[in-house]
């Protein structure tokens, strides 16, 4: 841990909020937080249920983990509302400005009123133990968790536990996230490790724990960038502070940073294995892993 005192911006819903903007006006391609729906779609085990579903007349039942301001998941269920009518989306999103976002749009979008909605503000440790409290023993067909499994208590093995278990057999499961194999998270992670004690790529042993369970997986990377030109040049402070504090998590990073440390920072960030020119911008590479899973009949669960 870095020795300085600091405030992490996950603990400052509208710091996180307003620097996570200023992070998507930078990234590209502009689609890129919905670049995984397609492959959620176009699984063989979508139909499937849809067919068993038809002929019982029951629901599809859609969890979103960290679904933020639903852009992606609102695209998902909008492709599945085209397949089967009968849509029931929980909504698991802890940052109540997100979660206000996403049900404002919703609202003001006819072909999403079609679902039924259930709304939770909390985070995915608190909708586990809410469940146990209520001995809720109901099935999922579909989960996502976007961007969330870095923050689930108790490591990765623990967070894939939690969400089999909580998906039906034949159910599908897309885990969406940012790898410490890209050169963004690596400069997030830096420097000191918010999540665990040593760096891992997350990938592999989130794989290893899927298949632990008997799940068969699939991986995809997106190629996926952000524009970091203006933290260099700062032709816009504000943005350039904005994206600096997004990049490290933390509240007002170069003024709560010791100069040694935020001189280090840049330093790191101007290393050709980190950022390279094109364009006439600087580039850093993000490049989002998703890996989508289906449970087999007859994967236990714990």
């Amino acid at each position: 841990m870095a020795d300085f005192e600091y405030v992490n911006s996950k603990d400052d819903p509208e710091h996180y909020e307003t620097t996570f903007a200023v992070f998507n006006d930078h990234r590209y391609p502009k689609n890129a937080r919905e670049a995984w729906v397609p492959m959620v779609l176009q699984h063989g085990n979508i139909q499937t249920s849809i067919s068993t579903l038809e002929k019982s007349g029951e629901s599809m039942r859609v969890l979103g983990i960290g679904s933020g301001t639903g852009v992606g998941d609102c695209k998902l269920i909008s492709g599945l509302l085209e397949r089967y009518q009968r849509i029931h989306s929980t909504v698991v999103e802890p940052n109540k400005h997100h979660l206000r976002q996403y049900q404002e749009t919703v609202s003001s979008t006819e072909n999403l009123k079609k679902a039924d909605w259930d709304w939770r503000q909390q985070s995915w440790d608190e909708f586990l133990t809410h469940r146990m409290e209520k001995n809720d023993s109901s099935k999922f067909d579909v989960i996502t968790s976007v961007h969330s499994i870095y923050y689930m208590q108790g490591g990765l093995n623990a967070a894939v536990d939690g969400m089999v278990d909580c998906l039906k057999d034949g159910g599908v499961l897309l885990i969406y996230l940012e790898d410490n194999d890209d050169a963004f998270t690596e400069m997030s992670n830096w420097p000191w490790n918010k999540y665990h004690e040593e760096n891992l790529s997350y990938t592999p042993e989130i794989r290893k724990s899927l298949e632990r369970r008997g799940l068969l997986c699939e991986i995809a990377v997106f190629p996926e960038f952000c524009d970091v030109t203006n933290i260099f040049e700062r032709r816009n402070e504000r943005d350039a502070r904005h994206l600096e504090d997004f990049m490290t998590h933390v509240v007002n990073f170069k003024e709560r940073a010791p100069s040694n440390i935020y001189d280090d920072f840049m330093k790191r960030l101007q290393e050709p294995r980190t950022t390279y020119r094109e364009n006439g911008r600087i580039i850093i590479d993000t490049n989002p892993t998703a890996i989508i899973a289906e449970k087999k009949s007859g994967c236990a669960d714990l």
